[in-house]
């Protein structure tokens, strides 16, 4: 198995070049040095230490003079002050921490998530672990229940890179690790739980594939489920990528190739359609982070209602987009939808200030979906710019979740550095009173999630619960975080 260390943000090729923060050579090296000497001291001390204050004097200079001698500065992200206190207080509270068996820690654990009733699913590096909640017993002591792999993984697959569930059953994408190039179109796998429930070590049901997918096409980039519907993303499928839809046979899930494939009306090449989608009752929603709006590359999320007579190939119900959007926002870069209202993030839109990333509401008109701009706005309180927030999305009802896996909190110690950089953090709005103008706020964060641990970059909710993957958490080992609202 190749490891790939593949973007937490599911980045497909084709958005592949744009990044959040640059850094020159010699910055990188000073950088080297300041976590080498982190690593020694605390090695010595064996307790690590957190910023540059809480390093011995000489490790304080010798760092400072290789940042001195480097020429280059600090990116403006760690070199900024919260404007405004973190919107803390709230009602949700983490409840638990899901950690796999000690033989199935991986890479990259929790680059996806996704949670339904009592049932748990995070994806890492070649494998997804299910977690039940225990029958008599709480959240909090939450223990692995089943790993879930492919029969016929292959050294190319990034299997695991998207999940969802919806009711007893589990669909894990794998798209073709990136920048392969002369890999296959990519698949979705589909688990349906046992009888005796999810339990050991799972193969899939039931494989779904395109039939016309092209090599490096990114099938499974994304994933949604609801009832016997499931919807695959493809962004890199020529020209300008696409969805497929697979429908439950009455007879139960087999391997099959697609009922449907949606594709944007106006597409063209480099779209991206398919970097993001989701589904709920007869409603599909696919995000297209670079489609072209007013004449310049702003994203846009697309809306397809199945007809009467069953889902078939089609083009888009509406085109969502922002009415503030600018070229290279990446709207749709995450999408979600639950009942009438969709969200779909921006992660480097203008927020709170430039750069900080947004995401935006569309509710369904009282007659169908049409072409339309956002219904509200979700922005950071607290946001700063390179934070990434709208890289994931979830809603539930009346509240949204939104990731910002790049979030640095705190204020700049009194050597001027950030104390938890891209720790990351999950923002969850609720809706006030019957619109979502003014809804309320709050930023929930692992309670050991600290430096590079980009806890954000993938999240869901359901009902009361919302699941926050930390893929970086550990040096690379990544984590996973369970709230509550009580």
């Amino acid at each position: 198995m190749v490891l790939r260390l593949r973007p937490p943000f599911k980045l497909h090729p084709i958005l592949a070049p744009r990044r959040i923060s640059v850094r020159t050579a010699r910055l990188m090296s000073a950088l080297a040095l300041f976590f080498l000497l982190l690593s020694s001291c605390a090695t010595a001390a064996q307790k690590p230490a957190r910023t540059i204050a809480d390093l011995p004097p000489e490790a304080q200079s010798g760092i400072l003079a290789a940042i001195a001698r480097s020429g280059s500065r600090f990116p403006a992200s760690l070199q900024r002050r919260p404007a405004n206190p973190p919107p803390t207080d709230g009602p949700w509270v983490q409840l638990a921490q899901p950690v796999g068996s000690a033989d199935q820690l991986g890479y990259l654990y929790g680059t996806s998530v996704a949670v339904s009733g009592n049932i748990v699913v995070v994806g890492q590096v070649a494998s997804a672990l299910v977690f039940v909640k225990p029958t008599s017993g709480a959240w909090n002591n939450l223990t692995q229940s089943a790993v879930l792999l492919p029969s016929d993984s292959g050294t190319t697959d990034s299997f695991a890179a998207s999940v969802a569930i919806s009711g007893n059953t589990i669909v894990v994408g794998s798209p073709p690790y990136l920048f392969c190039g002369t890999c296959d179109a990519g698949k979705a796998y589909v688990y349906v739980e046992p009888t005796g429930g999810w339990s050991g070590t799972l193969t899939e049901t039931a494989q779904l594939t395109a039939s016309d997918g092209i090599n490096d096409a990114g099938l499974g980039s994304s994933v949604g489920i609801a009832g016997n519907t499931v919807v695959v993303g493809a962004p890199g499928e020529t020209p300008a990528g696409a969805a497929y839809v697979f429908v439950e046979p009455a007879s139960g899930w087999i391997s099959a190739t697609q009922t449907a494939k949606l594709t944007s009306s106006d597409g063209a090449t480099g779209d991206a359609f398919g970097t993001s989608v989701s589904v709920s009752g007869n409603t599909i929603v696919a995000g297209a982070p670079t489609a072209t709006v007013n004449g310049s590359h702003t994203g846009a999320a697309y809306v397809f209602v199945e007809p009467v007579s069953g889902w078939a190939n089609a083009t888009q119900t509406a085109k969502l987009t922002a009415s503030d959007g600018a070229s290279n926002d990446y709207l749709g870069f995450s999408v979600a939808i639950s009942g009438s209202t969709v969200v779909a993030g921006a992660p480097y839109a203008t927020g709170t200030s430039a750069g900080t990333g947004s995401s935006y509401l569309f509710v369904k008109p009282a007659g169908n979906w049409v072409n339309s701009n956002q219904t509200a706005k979700l922005t950071a309180p607290d946001g700063q710019s390179g934070d990434a927030f709208g890289s994931a999305v979830a809603i539930w009802n009346n509240t949204a979740v939104v990731g910002a896996p790049e979030r640095s909190p705190g204020p700049l110690n009194f050597r001027g550095y950030p104390p938890w950089w891209r720790e990351g953090g999950a923002y969850v709005f609720a809706r006030s009173g019957s619109g979502w103008t003014h809804p309320s706020v709050q930023v929930v964060n692992g309670a050991d999630a600290r430096n590079d641990d980009l806890l954000g970059a993938s999240v869901g909710i359901s009902g009361d619960l919302i699941v926050a993957g930390a893929p970086y958490l550990g040096k690379y080992l990544g984590g996973a975080f369970v709230f509550t609202k009580p």
